[in-house]
C-alpha cells in the first residue's frame, strides 16, 4: 500500500467515525424538528409581533439575524440525491418514501453594531427572486447593507448583487467572496463574474479562509460542493451555505449528496468535518437550503 493509499483510507474511516458522532449528537435534534408543518412566521418572531411573511427572526450570541426566504421552493425531488450510476437510490426512497425531500432558498441578514451585514443574496428579482420585498418588509433597504459575505459562486446565491442593467444592488457594501471560488467562477462563468467585478470595484475583496475578516466574521473552507465554497462563523452562528441541500436526508447520513455537489468525496468529508465543528462548538448552524426559517440546529 503507498501512502496515498494509506492516507485514503485514514480519511475513510475518520469520515466514518465523525459520521457516527453525528448521528449520536445530532438524533437529538432531529427528533424535535419537523420543517414541513412549520408555518411561515411561526418560529422567530418580531418584537410586537410575527415576522413578515418569508421572514425569521432569531437572536443568538447578542446578534439578531433574519432569515429571508429568497425564493419559495418547499421540496426538491429524491431523485436529486441518488448519485452517480443511482448509488443511493434505495437508501434515498427509503428515507422519503412520498419523493419529496424539504428544502428552502435562503440568505440571511445580521444587525451588528456597525450596521447590516449579509450572508448571499438568493435570486435576483427578475428570476423570481424576493430577497429586496422581503428585506422591505423589514424595513430595511439595500444601501444599509454595509457587507455581502458569499458562500460561493452558485446563481441562487449570487445572482442577487445585480440588478437588470447589471448595477450593483448594494451601493454601500464590502462584497467578499473567497479567492479559490473567485478564481473558480473567472474560469467558468467569466462574462457573470465580471460583471459583478465591475459593478463591485473598488468594493471586491478577495481573501484567504482561516483569517478572520471584517465584523468578526471568520471564514472556514468546507469545499466540494464547489472549489472554494467557504462557511462563516459570526460568534456562536455558523453560516454554512450549500454544505447541505436536504437535512431529512443529509443529517441522518452526511454520506448522500445532492446532484449539485461538484466533487463528492470532499463534499462528504466537509459535510462531515463542518458538522463535528459546529456540535462541539455548540454553534447556532443555518443554511441556505434548510427549511422551513434556515435553521439547521
Amino acid at each position: 500500500m503507498n501512502s496515498g493509499d494509506k492516507l485514503n483510507g485514514l480519511s475513510a474511516i475518520k469520515v466514518m467515525i465523525v459520521t457516527v458522532v453525528l448521528i449520536f449528537n445530532v438524533s437529538i435534534v432531529m427528533a424535535e424538528v419537523n420543517w414541513q408543518d412549520n408555518p411561515v412566521g411561526a418560529v422567530f418572531a418580531r418584537e410586537g409581533g410575527v415576522c413578515p411573511e418569508g421572514t425569521f427572526r432569531l437572536k443568538s450570541g447578542g446578534y439578531e439575524v433574519y432569515t429571508i426566504v429568497s425564493a419559495d421552493k418547499s421540496y426538491q425531488p429524491a431523485s436529486l440525491y441518488y448519485g452517480v450510476n443511482d448509488v443511493d437510490k434505495q437508501k434515498v426512497d427509503s428515507m422519503v418514501p412520498d419523493g419529496k425531500v424539504p428544502t428552502s432558498m435562503n440568505c440571511f441578514v445580521v444587525k451588528t453594531d456597525n450596521g447590516y451585514i449579509m450572508f448571499d443574496t438568493g435570486l435576483p428579482s427578475s428570476k423570481g427572486g424576493k430577497t429586496l420585498d422581503r428585506l422591505a418588509s423589514l424595513n430595511i433597504t439595500p444601501d444599509e447593507i454595509k457587507a455581502v459575505y458569499i458562500t460561493h459562486g452558485h446563481f441562487d446565491h449570487i445572482g442577487g448583487l445585480l440588478d437588470d442593467d447589471g448595477k450593483a444592488v448594494y451601493n454601500d457594501a464590502k462584497l467578499y467572496v473567497p479567492l479559490a471560488e473567485l478564481t473558480f467562477m473567472r474560469e467558468t462563468m467569466k462574462e457573470a463574474t465580471a460583471l459583478i467585478e465591475s459593478a463591485y470595484s473598488g468594493r471586491l475583496v478577495s481573501f484567504e479562509t482561516g483569517n478572520l475578516l471584517e465584523d468578526n466574521v471568520l471564514p472556514i473552507a468546507a469545499k466540494g460542493h464547489t472549489p472554494g465554497h467557504t462557511v462563516y462563523r459570526l460568534g456562536n452562528i455558523l453560516f454554512v451555505g450549500d454544505l447541505m441541500h436536504g437535512p431529512a436526508l443529509q443529517l441522518i447520513d452526511p454520506s448522500i449528496c445532492a446532484g449539485y455537489d461538484a466533487d463528492r468525496n470532499q463534499a462528504i468529508i466537509s459535510r462531515n468535518t463542518i458538522l463535528s465543528y459546529s456540535v462541539a462548538n455548540s454553534l447556532t448552524v443555518l443554511g441556505a437550503h434548510i427549511p422551513v426559517n434556515g435553521v439547521l440546529f
